[in-house]
């Protein structure tokens, strides 16, 4: 499978040039991701038909063994259908039959939790969330990776993983914390848990009188407070959208738990005490600067200098009481499960 999917011609044929062919789940701009993991998981149709077909020439589909596998794709997704069904279309060349299945949300979400599939289409969380968040949320049984990596041998079974991942998120040495997740990666890809395909350009189309956008630096996240408008009206137009469309929505507009595709209106109206940067790069935001001390019981406090100056739209100052309520609705059930 890792060497029968031809990502270029795929990419090249149903993105438009919107992506780039990948070998590796996180890119090697992630942090603790520059490493060379081998072996390199590239299209390589005689190779992947030497490992799987008896034919001498590896040219006769006849002379491979039968495989079979279920894909399961959500409904409306008209792109991953497109990819599907080009996958589908080089995995049949090596005598791999692949069944797949057009789901709804829900029971798309059941399958991927209950492991009822083979294959199916997922994405990492981008940056600042790769690789430590994502790789976090493989422990809780709601995500596709959980159900993948019930099929890890020994000695790096799911609960190992699952504890080095856990280790790592806490390691202070950033040798010690390399070297972990070099371990943890290498596993992943020698594996072949995941077949890494594209790595998602996200574009944006501006009228010719505007001018200064930049793109965010996280996923739905478009900042349009940088556009300048060269002539004309001042009103402007913006349109987020994503794969099935444009958004329709932007939910209940809370900052402590919108879903990712608000994440762009949560980004106009709110502001937090940092923000992050290029490659997850944490700079102040409402606050100036900030300590770390470590506490007698093993924890760490954090003291944060608020800017001054700062105001809510109808004037009410920004101040210690805004931010101690802002933490006390986080950490208030149900958000603190």
């Amino acid at each position: 499978i890792m060497h029968a999917v031809n990502k270029v011609a795929i990419i090249d044929k149903e993105l438009a040039g919107l992506a780039e062919p990948v070998d590796a789940l996180f890119p090697k701009t992630a942090p603790y991701c520059d490493i060379d993991l081998t072996p390199r998981w590239d299209y390589d149709l005689e190779k992947a038909m030497l490992l799987n077909c008896n034919d001498e020439l590896q040219t006769a589909v006849s002379s491979c063994t039968e495989h079979t596998a279920e894909f399961i794709v959500l409904e409306g997704e008209a792109t991953l259908a497109a990819l599907e069904d080009d996958i589908r279309a080089d995995l049949e060349a090596v005598g791999i039959s692949v069944t797949t299945r057009t789901l709804a949300k829900d029971p798309f979400n059941e399958a991927m939790v209950s492991g009822d599939f083979n294959m199916a289409f997922s994405e990492t969380w981008g940056p600042p969330y790769d690789p430590h968040s994502y790789a976090a949320s493989w422990a809780t049984p709601d995500e596709a990776h959980f159900a993948a990596l019930k099929g890890l041998p020994e000695p790096m079974t799911q609960a190992v993983l699952s504890n080095k991942i856990s280790e790592v998120l806490t390691m202070a040495d950033p040798t010690a914390r390399q070297a972990a997740w070099y371990e943890i990666l290498s596993t992943l890809h020698e594996q072949a848990i995941d077949l890494p395909f594209s790595g998602k350009r996200i574009p944006a189309v501006l009228g010719r009188r505007l001018s200064g956008y930049t793109a965010g630096n996280q996923q739905f996240d478009y900042p349009v407070h940088n556009v300048q408008v060269l002539s004309g009206s001042k009103t402007i137009t913006v349109a987020p959208g994503g794969q099935t469309g444009l958004f329709v929505g932007v939910g209940r507009l809370d900052p402590h738990s919108y879903r990712p595709n608000e994440f762009f209106i949560s980004n106009w109206i709110y502001e937090g005490l940092v923000h992050y940067g290029h490659n997850g790069v944490i700079h102040p935001a409402l606050a100036t600067s900030w300590t770390i001390a470590d506490t007698q019981g093993g924890g760490q406090r954090y003291r944060f200098a608020l800017r001054a100056g700062v105001t809510f739209h109808d004037g009410t100052p920004f101040n210690c009481v805004a931010v101690k309520m802002n933490f006390d609705h986080v950490l208030h059930p149900p958000l603190n499960h």
